[in-house]
């Protein structure tokens, strides 16, 4: 009897296993779509060779982002409207890192946890949103532009 037991508990944990994972990886074929066709559209546009990141950025419009080398070894930033395919390339020196948005969010907004940072546009602004919790638990976003680091707005308690 508890032999039974025993065989079935395991065939239903496995069953979940299974279903857990073909789950998850179904839920991962949009997000490696984009970040593919980004890829290609900044191989193509920039002559990107070394990928480095990929930002998916959300707010009024969509824009997917990748990060990387070109061909020259020279980092570069890729940013391309989801709708329409509006593409900017950036080069190192004219825009703030990822790095550095999170260091500007942490000196503005004190002891925040950073939970993670995204790339796209305002308008025809590149900016970096940097989300973050609350010492209260509560989310924020903070907006800079990628180009100077400048203040842009705060969303906070949300």
């Amino acid at each position: 009897m508890k032999k039974g037991i025993l065989i079935t508990s395991a065939v239903v944990m496995s069953v979940i296993l299974v279903f857990s994972i073909t789950l998850l990886m179904i839920s991962q074929d949009p997000i490696k779509k984009a970040e593919k066709e980004t890829v290609a559209i900044a191989k193509e546009t920039a002559g990107l060779v070394k990928t480095t990141d990929f930002y998916w950025y959300n707010r009024d419009k969509t824009y997917f982002s990748v990060a990387g080398l070109n061909e020259a070894d020279e980092e570069v930033l890729v940013i391309v409207a989801k709708d329409g395919g509006k593409t900017i390339v950036l080069n190192q020196d004219e825009f703030i890192t990822e790095q550095q948005a999170k260091e500007l969010t942490r000196e503005d907004k004190g002891a925040v946890d950073i939970l993670e940072a995204r790339i796209g546009l305002e308008g025809d602004t590149p900016i970096w949103e940097i989300s973050y919790k609350q010492k209260n638990g509560r989310l924020g976003y903070y907006v800079l532009t990628a180009k100077s680091g400048k203040w842009v707005s705060d969303i906070e308690n949300i």
